[in-house]
């Protein structure tokens, strides 16, 4: 015997907008206040009662989590374009790239998920929505002969923190992410043909 979860109800159109507003207002707070930011700023920011704050997000963790939802949500349509390139390694640019752009604009998303314990849930959710999805193009690009042998497409996610790293730590703070710049460095290294084989791990 086999049981299915209950699905959730399409929200009222008015309801929608006050789940829209509400995810936005989070965003912002919290990018701007880290996890100090309050329910009740948040839900001023919104323009929406407390009590219709709290209704649907109990409380900060479910707004993060919705907040993450709702950005892995954006980037996925373009990773699945990216899938659909008829060149798999001008696909697998594709998808870097939208990665890299993600990553850049939600940097203060992320250190509010490291404040609130929850990088476990961004590297489960991240790996699953976006990374497999860039595996196979990776696999893909191989296959082709366009990207080295000696490398495993889970590598991926070490290279792409790579370049993620770099800007971080970059000393010109404000300044804007030189992830291009040092994506094109990357996958310089990646084509074929390798100059110089890798060492083994």
């Amino acid at each position: 015997m086999t049981t299915t979860e209950p699905t959730e109800r399409p929200l009222r159109a008015d309801a929608q907008r006050n789940h829209d507003r509400i995810i936005a207002a989070a965003g912002d707070a919290f990018a701007e206040h880290g996890l100090e930011a309050s329910m009740e700023e948040i839900a001023r920011r919104a323009e929406v009662g407390p009590a219709t704050l709290y209704r649907r997000f109990p409380g900060k963790q479910e707004l993060l989590r919705a907040i993450l939802d709702a950005r892995l949500a954006e980037l996925e349509p373009q990773i699945a374009a990216a899938a659909q390139e008829g060149d798999p390694w001008e696909g697998l640019l594709a998808g870097m790239r939208a990665l890299l752009d993600a990553q850049a604009r939600n940097m203060a998303l992320v250190q509010v998920l490291a404040q609130a314990g929850e990088l476990t849930l961004l590297r489960q959710e991240l790996g699953q929505r976006v990374l497999e999805p860039l595996y196979r193009l990776f696999a893909a690009a191989q296959k082709s002969g366009q990207v080295r042998a000696d490398l495993d497409p889970s590598e991926l996610k070490i290279l792409i923190r790579m370049i993620i790293t770099t800007w971080v730590h970059d000393e010109h703070a404000g300044a804007p992410p030189p992830w291009p710049r040092y994506l094109t460095l990357l996958t310089d290294a990646l084509r074929t043909p390798t100059p110089t084989p890798l060492p083994p791990l």
